[in-house]
C-alpha cells in the first residue's frame, strides 16, 4: 500500500507525508511530530501539535558554539597586530610594523645576535651558509681561484643586496663573520674579518650595514696580526671603537717580531672611517702600552729589541702628555750599535715614493725617530727635545748630491 502523502507547497508535487525535504525542488517542510504522521497514515484524527521551538539540547549546543566563536573573535581583536618580516626569494622584506619591532624569530636562517660570531672556513662549511642578523639576511658562499678560496658574504635587506669578499687563501683558513652593534640603539651590522695568510699580514676588516636608510659597505683596511676583538664603546659616546695597532711602526726600527706598536682607534660614522685615537677617552689604552713597551725600551726584557719598543713607548707617552720624560728615557736606553736601516725622510710630502733627489738620511736613531713621530702625527712639528738631546742636524742623502 502506498503510504500517506502530502503536496509540496513550492512545486505542487506529491511526496510522502513523513518527508522533511521535497525530493523534487528541495523545499524543507519543517518538523512534523511522528504522532501526526502516524495518524495521517492510519486515517485517525488524533495528531500532536507541531513543535514550535528546537529541542533544549539543540539550543545549548548552538549557544556553546556561538560563545566560543565570540571569544575567539574578541581575543583576535584585542591582540597586538605585529607584522613580521617576510622572506621573499630568500631576502627579507620589511613591513612598517617590522621596522619598529625587533625581530624575535628566525626567518631565513639561525639568528646571529649582536656580539656573536660565525667561524667560517671552506673546509668546514656547506656550499651556502645562511644567518639572520636583525632584519638582514646574510649568505656566505665561496669564490674559487685555482687552489685558493675566498668567502663571499652577501647581505640582503628588502630589495637591496651588498656583497663583501674576503681574502683568497687555502681552504683551511678560518674567516670570522660577526654581528656588531656599531651605534647604541641601532640595528647590528655585519663584520667580516678575513686573514690573508703569511707569517704576519694581514687581517682585512670590512663592514656591511644600514647607513642613511641604505645598505653600505665600509672597508677598514688590512692590519698586521690576527683577528681583533669585537668593537665596544670604550669612550661612552654611543659609537663602537675598533682598536687596531698602528702598522707604521712595524719593521720601521726593528724586525716585525721585535716591533711594538701603539693603539690606533677607529670609528665608523655615516659610512666613513674616522681616526679618533687622539681623544682623551682612550688615555688608558696608551698608558697600558706605555708601561709595556717602556719596560722593554729600558731593559730589553725577554730578549726583545729595545729599538723596536722605544718608538711605541715615546708615541704612547706623547698621547698622554708625557713626551718629555719618555724622550729622555729613550735617549738613555736605545741601542746605538744596532744594525738596522733607519727610516728615511723626504723633503716633499708625498704618499708615493720620494722623488729622486728629495730623500733625507738621518744620522742617528733619535733623529730618525723624531722625524717619524712628527710625520705620523704623534708629535707636533714645532716640538723639540729638551736641550735637543740626541738629535743632530738633518742632512740630505749624500747619494742624492750632484
Amino acid at each position: 500500500m502506498i503510504g500517506a502523502t502530502k503536496v509540496c507547497p513550492r512545486c505542487a508535487e506529491r511526496v510522502k507525508a513523513a518527508a522533511q525535504v521535497c525530493r523534487y525542488c528541495g523545499h524543507e517542510f519543517g518538523r512534523v511530530s511522528l504522532a501526526k504522521v502516524d495518524a495521517a497514515a492510519t486515517g485517525g484524527a488524533a495528531a500532536s501539535t507541531r513543535r514550535t521551538s528546537p529541542p533544549r539540547g539543540y539550543l545549548w549546543s548552538a549557544g556553546a558554539v556561538i560563545s566560543i566563536v565570540l571569544v575567539a573573535v574578541l581575543a583576535w581583536a584585542m591582540s597586538p597586530k605585529v607584522e613580521r618580516p617576510v622572506v621573499v626569494n630568500g631576502a627579507v622584506r620589511e613591513t612598517a610594523a617590522a621596522a619598529e619591532v625587533p625581530v624575535t624569530e628566525v626567518l631565513a636562517g639561525p639568528q646571529l645576535a649582536a656580539g656573536e660570531s660565525l667561524e667560517w672556513s671552506a673546509d668546514g662549511a656547506p656550499e651556502e651558509t645562511v644567518r639572520q642578523i636583525g632584519t638582514m639576511v646574510v649568505r656566505v658562499t665561496r669564490k674559487i681561484d685555482e687552489d685558493m678560496i675566498a668567502p663571499v658574504v652577501s647581505v640582503s635587506r628588502g630589495t637591496e643586496t651588498v656583497t663583501i669578499v674576503g681574502e683568497a687563501v687555502s681552504s683551511g683558513y678560518t674567516h670570522r663573520i660577526s654581528a656588531v652593534r656599531n651605534k647604541a640603539g641601532a640595528p647590528p651590522v655585519v663584520m667580516l674579518q678575513s686573514f690573508s695568510g703569511g707569517a704576519h699580514c694581514c687581517n682585512h676588516v670590512q663592514l656591511a650595514g644600514v647607513s642613511g636608510g641604505r645598505l653600505k659597505v665600509v672597508d677598514l683596511g688590512s692590519w698586521d696580526g690576527d683577528q681583533i676583538a669585537l668593537p665596544v664603546d670604550l669612550s661612552g659616546d654611543g659609537v663602537a671603537d675598533f682598536v687596531e695597532r698602528d702598522n707604521a711602526f712595524l719593521y720601521a726600527f726593528a724586525a716585525y717580531a721585535m716591533s711594538a706598536a701603539p693603539p690606533k682607534v677607529l670609528n665608523v660614522t655615516g659610512g666613513r672611517v674616522i681616526d679618533v685615537s687622539k681623544r682623551a677617552a682612550f688615555r688608558q689604552l696608551y698608558l697600558d702600552e706605555m708601561a709595556t713597551s717602556g719596560e722593554i725600551c729600558r731593559t730589553g726584557a725577554e730578549g726583545m729589541d729595545r729599538n723596536g719598543a722605544c718608538p711605541s713607548y715615546v708615541a704612547s707617552a706623547a698621547r698622554v702628555g708625557r713626551l718629555d720624560e719618555a724622550w729622555a728615557e729613550m735617549v738613555r736606553s736605545y741601542a746605538a750599535d744596532m744594525d738596522w736601516e733607519l727610516p728615511s725622510g723626504c723633503v716633499v710630502r708625498t704618499s708615493e715614493q720620494c722623488p729622486e733627489g728629495s730623500r733625507i738620511v738621518y744620522k742617528s736613531y733619535p733623529e730618525a725617530l723624531l722625524a717619524f713621530l712628527k710625520e705620523h702625527g704623534y708629535v707636533a712639528n714645532g716640538w723639540s727635545p729638551p736641550d735637543a738631546a740626541g738629535v743632530d742636524e738633518v742632512v740630505p742623502d749624500p747619494a742624492n748630491a750632484d
